[in-house]
C-alpha cells in the first residue's frame, strides 16, 4: 500500500505541475528581451531525457517542485548566467540558463533553462533543476562570501 500511496502522490504532483505549466502559455523574460513560450516540448523534457527515456520519479519530482520558482525567475531575471550554443549542419540550438536562490535556510537554488532552436526562432522553456555547490561542509548556494 505504501508504494501505491507514493505513486498517487507523484501522479498528483505531476498533474498539478502540468496544470501550472499550461496556465503560463508565454511569459516575458527581461534578460532575453522577448517572450518565452511554455510549449509541450518543455514539459516533455521535464519528464523524459534526451534519449526519450522516462526520467526516474525522483528526478521528475524535483523538477516539478522547482517549476513554480523557474517560472518566477524567467519572468523577472535581467541577467543570463550561462549560455551554450551548438551548431550542426541542419540547425543552431541555444540554451540560456538563469540561477536563483530559492532558500538560504535549506541551502537550495535552481537553474532554469530556456532554449531557442534555429538561432532566430522563439524562446521556449526547456528545463529546471535544483542546483547547488557541494563543499566539505555540505551544500552551498553560492560562494562563502555570498553567505556572509
Amino acid at each position: 500500500m505504501k508504494g501505491g500511496l507514493h505513486l498517487i502522490t507523484f501522479n498528483q504532483l505531476r498533474l498539478e505541475a502540468e496544470s501550472l505549466y499550461k496556465s503560463v502559455g508565454k511569459l516575458h523574460c527581461p534578460a532575453l528581451k522577448s517572450d518565452v513560450y511554455f510549449n509541450s516540448d518543455g514539459f516533455h523534457h521535464l519528464r523524459y531525457d534526451q534519449s526519450r527515456s522516462e526520467r526516474n520519479k525522483s528526478e521528475q519530482k524535483n523538477k516539478f517542485l522547482c517549476l513554480k520558482s523557474a517560472i518566477s525567475v524567467i519572468g523577472c531575471t535581467t541577467t543570463i548566467q550561462e549560455y551554450r550554443r551548438v551548431e550542426s549542419l541542419s540547425r543552431i540550438t541555444e540554451w540560456f540558463a538563469f540561477f536563483a536562490i530559492t532558500s538560504f535556510s535549506k541551502q537550495t537554488r535552481i537553474k532554469a533553462i530556456v532554449r531557442r532552436v534555429g538561432g532566430v526562432g522563439n524562446f521556449h522553456f526547456w528545463s529546471v533543476m535544483p542546483f547547488w555547490n557541494l563543499t566539505k561542509d555540505g551544500r552551498s548556494v553560492g560562494s562563502s562570501d555570498l553567505e556572509k
